[in-house]
């Protein structure tokens, strides 16, 4: 059976709109979801210790994720804020927010990565991490994670643009994930094969309605999207790539010589989770009431 571990972020959503809050965080959805998809999951990452958190562990054990090396700190858990405007979401300032919360999202990379989590590492297939986790992280920890053999997934978000960021990741990464929505299809090109020039090996780039396209080294493949009438696009990305990194182990992809059809399936499962998953509230459901806007 295959095997995923996200490590990083995880927090809730909060719609103000509706006063719901729902699961996510880049990491854990990976972990989530490619768990919903028939794999073995753990999630490592931070975690505070009030009825947020609470809500976040409950929900890790209700799905079946295993959270036993994630950490626990005396502190509120992360949240973003966001109202939903003409059917679109639009993120809210959080100059109100705890300072706390900014500060448990660093601390894997502050604390770092145990042995006894390196021998946790080990026993997966692939590990997944993201822009989330933090700098300090990405910096000192990703190093360790492709020492222990296991391939590390990585999704950069819009980050790729920044100074160092690619140069920091993708020698250590395997895949790479990146949202290009802002490029031409020649600037997205150049930016997938600059991902593989510094190290990665499977390079994705999101363009939204544009879909997406995988590159390899050696060739460009590129994947429609499945289009639908959105209930909820919140973490419809990280529904896309759980599905391609489950797809694509499942079927031996890490092994295959030659494993063109089995990026084609990967890509187009992907496609259909990932318009599913718009179907659902939050980034895979699982919404409770929040207490209060802080």
């Amino acid at each position: 059976m295959v095997r995923i571990l996200g490590i990083g972020d995880n927090m809730v959503d909060k719609n103000l709109t509706t006063g719901m809050m729902y699961p996510g965080g880049q990491a854990m959805n990976i972990a989530v979801n490619t768990k919903m998809l028939g794999a073995q999951t753990g999630f490592i990452g931070p975690m505070g210790d009030d009825y947020v958190a609470d809500h976040i562990k409950n929900t890790l054990d209700e799905i079946g994720v295993d959270r036993s090396r994630s950490r626990t700190y005396h502190c509120p858990h992360a949240f973003a804020r966001y109202k939903v405007i003409n059917e679109d979401r639009v993120f809210q300032s959080e100059k109100k927010r705890n300072p706390l919360q900014w500060a448990i999202r660093n601390m894997l990379g502050y604390e770092g990565l145990s042995e006894e989590d390196l021998e946790y590492i080990k026993t997966f297939d692939l590990v997944h991490s993201s822009d989330g986790a933090g700098m300090d992280f990405i910096q000192t920890e990703l190093p360790k994670i492709k020492a222990t053999g296991v391939p590390l997934s990585f999704d950069f978000s819009v980050y790729h643009n920044e100074p160092g960021f690619m140069e920091a990741v993708c020698p250590n990464a395997y895949f790479v994930l990146l949202s290009c929505s802002h490029m031409t299809v020649e600037e997205m090109r150049d930016r997938l094969k600059k991902a593989y020039d510094l190290g990665s090996r499977i390079c994705i780039a999101t363009r939204g309605s544009e879909g997406a396209t995988l590159y390899d080294g050696k060739d460009f493949y590129t994947q429609a999207p499945h289009m639908v009438k959105a209930k909820d696009t919140m973490g419809a990305g990280d529904a896309f790539i759980s599905a391609f990194l489950y797809t694509f182990l499942k079927e031996g992809g890490m092994k295959a010589e030659d494993r063109g059809q089995i990026i084609r399936d990967a890509l187009l499962a992907a496609a259909e989770y990932s318009a599913k998953a718009c179907m659902v509230d939050g980034s895979f459901g699982h919404g409770a009431p929040y207490q209060s806007e802080f």
